[in-house]
């Protein structure tokens, strides 16, 4: 898929301008732009307004309520197909009430956050899970439908850590919105590069070049997909402007390797 479009604006461009705003990016938005690239001709304002009848229906004010609708309304883990890309893709995960901890908990924190319901994301390693703003150890976990004490998510927490692993003020802390879109796409390369899909893999890579910090190997893998796929050009923009970009963290060996990568690219071109 080369583009992505949103009532006729790149939805690469808009997630860029999305991912700009920092801490007041809206985390619908941000997600509903990834799935524009799963469906180019999703509308994402439509898909916004869902949002809103969902929180109407909803209509509660207590984060456990919230877990209990989202069952019943057939909000669920994937386990089955864990790794389908769909998965994270909010649209789908609204069409089909299928998700994976990431999808279902931004599902609950957006409509939790219509209904005055504030919940903030929780990066555990192996699971993401969500705790309430105003009152942070009551924890709330959307993929298995059910609400958490600090001893559920500890357990949960050395389940995938360890057992010497600890509730940290670190692995506490809230999750951004910028940063949860980060990992929904993580989550799309890991599966785009296993299941060897470059053309997948080039639009989750330049939308996560757009994340402020990325390491570079990132936009050099964006580079060698842009490569394998014949596009030079492309390739040759984002190199230069990894190569002239003073924030980038790289060594003699990565500069020389860019170097000849880019007279590689430029040979190509003839």
């Amino acid at each position: 898929m080369t583009g992505a479009y949103v009532v006729g604006v790149d939805a690469a461009d808009e997630f860029e301008r999305e991912v700009a705003l920092g801490d007041g990016a809206a985390l619908d938005r941000l997600a509903l732009l990834i799935a524009a690239h799963g469906d180019p001709v999703l509308d994402v304002e439509a898909e916004v307004a869902r949002l809103d009848r969902l929180a109407l229906e909803f209509g509660g004010h207590d984060a456990t309520e919230l877990m209990g609708w989202m069952g019943l309304r057939g909000f669920r883990g994937n386990a089955e197909a864990y790794y389908d890309p769909e998965n994270s893709f909010l649209n789908r995960v609204l069409d089909r009430g299928l998700g994976i901890p990431i999808s279902l908990s931004v599902v609950a924190m957006e409509i939790g956050r219509r209904c005055g319901v504030h919940l903030v994301g929780i990066g555990l390693p192996g699971e993401f899970i969500v705790a309430e703003r105003d009152d942070p150890d009551r924890f709330h976990n959307p993929f298995r439908q059910r609400s958490m004490g600090v001893a559920d998510v500890l357990a949960l927490l050395r389940r995938f850590a360890g057992p010497g692993a600890s509730l940290t003020p670190e692995v506490r802390r809230p999750v951004p919105p910028v940063a949860i879109a980060g990992r929904m796409l993580a989550n799309l390369a890991n599966i785009y590069s296993h299941t060897r899909q470059p053309a997948e893999l080039e639009w989750v890579l330049r939308l996560q070049s757009a994340i402020p910090g990325v390491p570079p190997a990132t936009r050099r893998h964006h580079v060698a997909v842009l490569g394998d796929l014949g596009r030079f050009w492309d390739a040759i923009r984002v190199l230069s402007g990894l190569m002239e970009d003073p924030t980038a963290d790289s060594s003699d060996d990565e500069r020389e390797a860019d170097a000849a990568m880019l007279r590689q690219l430029r040979a190509n071109l003839n």
